[in-house]
Parts: C-alpha cells; sequence; structure tokens
C-alpha cells in the first residue's frame, strides 16, 4: 500500500507530466534538479533545520512560563565564548536575568589529548590536543562589562566540578545542559559529575552529538547511547526531544525514575488538577 501511494502522489503526477512534454535527457534532467529537487531541499531545510541558538530562547521561555524558583545553565567547553554570551543576551532579552545563572566550564586551555579508542574521529572529524583554545581573561572582561549573571570556571572538568560548586546547583535547578566538550571521555566526566543534580525534565545538548553521522560508536553519540543501555543505572534515560531537535539528534531531555528523582517547582496556574474534556457535538470538530 505505501508503494501503491508513493506511486500515486502529486508529485509524480507532475513528473510524469513534465518526462512527458520536455524533449531530451539533457533538459528533463536539469528541470528535476534545478526547479523540483533544489527547491524542495531549500524549503525542508529552511523549515526544519536546527538552529542552536534558538533552542536557548525555547528552553528559557520554557522556564519562564512553567517552573517558580531560580535555575541555572550550564555549558561544558566554552573556548571564546560565542554561545556563552548569546545565553547571557538571552537571559536580559527575556527578563531573566534575576532567575537563570549562566555557568561556563572550560580549561581555556583547548582540548586535551584525546583517549586511544573513546575519542577517535573516525570519519569526518579528528582533534588534536590543544584545540579550541581560549581566552579566559578577555572573556572574563568582556563578560563583567555587560553582564551580572554569569559565572566562569577555569580549569579541566574533574578539577572544576567540585562538590561546593556542585552542591549550588541544588538551589539553582539546571534547565539546560550545553554539552560542547567533543570527546566522549569529556562527556562521560561531565555526567558523572553533575547527574545527582538534573530535574526531570532538563533538556541536555550534545552540540558535537552528529559528528561521525551520529555513530554509536563515537563522541557524544556513544555516551547517549551508553547512557541509554544502563551506564549510570537502567532507571535514567535520555530522551530525543524532537520537537527542540527539528532535523537534529542533538536535544534530549533527562528523566529518571528512582526515589531521588528531582522536580521542576510548577507555577501556581500550572498546579491545577486535569478535568474530563466534556461532550460536545459527535462531529470530527471539537
Amino acid at each position: 500500500m505505501a508503494q501503491l501511494g508513493s506511486q500515486n502522489s502529486k508529485l509524480l503526477e507532475v513528473l510524469r507530466a513534465a518526462g512527458h512534454i520536455l524533449p531530451g535527457n539533457f533538459l528533463k534532467a536539469w528541470f528535476f534538479l534545478n526547479l523540483i529537487s533544489k527547491p524542495r531541499k531549500l524549503v525542508r531545510r529552511s523549515l526544519h533545520t536546527f538552529y542552536r541558538i534558538e533552542l536557548v530562547y525555547d528552553v528559557l521561555r520554557e522556564a519562564r512560563s512553567s517552573y517558580s524558583g531560580k535555575f541555572a545553565v550550564l555549558e561544558f567547553g566554552t573556548a571564546a565564548g560565542y554561545a556563552f554570551t548569546k545565553m547571557l543576551y538571552a537571559t536580559r532579552y527575556l527578563g531573566l536575568e534575576d532567575r537563570v545563572e549562566v555557568h561556563a566550564f572550560d580549561s581555556f586551555e583547548g582540548l586535551p589529548a584525546p583517549q586511544d579508542g573513546v575519542d577517535d574521529g573516525l570519519t569526518t572529524m579528528d582533534w588534536a590536543e590543544g584545540q579550541f583554545k581560549g581566552d579566559y581573561e578577555d572573556l572574563v572582561a568582556y563578560c563583567d562589562r555587560r553582564y551580572r549573571n554569569h559565572r566562569i570556571h577555569r580549569g579541566y572538568f574533574e578539577d572544576s566540578l567540585t562538590p561546593d560548586r556542585l552542591e549550588v546547583f541544588r538551589e539553582q535547578l539546571p534547565i539546560l545542559v550545553w554539552i560542547d566538550c567533543d570527546y566522549y571521555s569529556s562527556t562521560k566526566k561531565v555526567f558523572d559529575s553533575i547527574l545527582p543534580y538534573l530535574p526531570n525534565g532538563c533538556v541536555i545538548y550534545f552540540d558535537d552529538y552528529e559528528f561521525n553521522y551520529g555513530s554509536r560508536l563515537t563522541c557524544e553519540a556513544r555516551f547517549v547511547h551508553e547512557f541509554n543501555h544502563g551506564l549510570h543505572g537502567n532507571d535514567k534515560e535520555l530522551v530525543l526531544d524532537r520537537d527542540l531537535s527539528l532535523d537534529s539528534r542533538r536535544v534530549y531531555r533527562f528523566v529518571r525514575a528512582d526515589e531521588d528523582a528531582i522536580r521542576y517547582p510548577l507555577l501556581a496556574e500550572r498546579r491545577r488538577p486535569m478535568t474530563a474534556r466534556r461532550r460536545g457535538n459527535d462531529s470530527p470538530l471539537p
């Protein structure tokens, strides 16, 4: 049936008609590639292509409209601060500077040496020690002049994710965790530390998920695969958020089902119990 539906599609009707009208294979091919295929791809990409800064605004709006309290955005892998300062401006634009603190975690020394066997580029990307080095003093000076709701934590993750620093996230519940640290090994270090502080529904963004075509054998995609197959227990999951991810596989929701699960405090108007929908008419119309 699926094949029959495809054969009877309106697009194929147009293509058959063009095939009958246009003379010669060259003109037929030119017509298809330039007037059918290229515009179709352009429309799809313009509507469905994921843009990571749009994600920041979507998450902040959700927090503002649904939850009470204070929150944190955590970025792991900051380099020169391109995305970090855009996050800070987003909190200002949406009036959330007093409720959301944006944290950057980076050594500012560039990437560490890759660990053999787990950090391999394999196909589309190879990394080297020292890549993506940032200027810590310049970023601090820039942010201090413009923003007041930021914290920039310098050092490798195993050194900067201290117990005292992590305890801040008991009060500032993470709403967005931005993973831009490239390596599988670095991603795992981050999650090993922050896992006890993640509320249900927290948005996890993996900037480098689709390197190596999103293969579960490498990089951040490998971590997501292992996490969802019991790396930290079978009561925890990273669920792909299709609304936020659009045409990518970069955005997930964290969910856990054990007694330590953390929930965001809902705004008062969100706490009202759901009621059954009353009957109206029996037609397909609502």
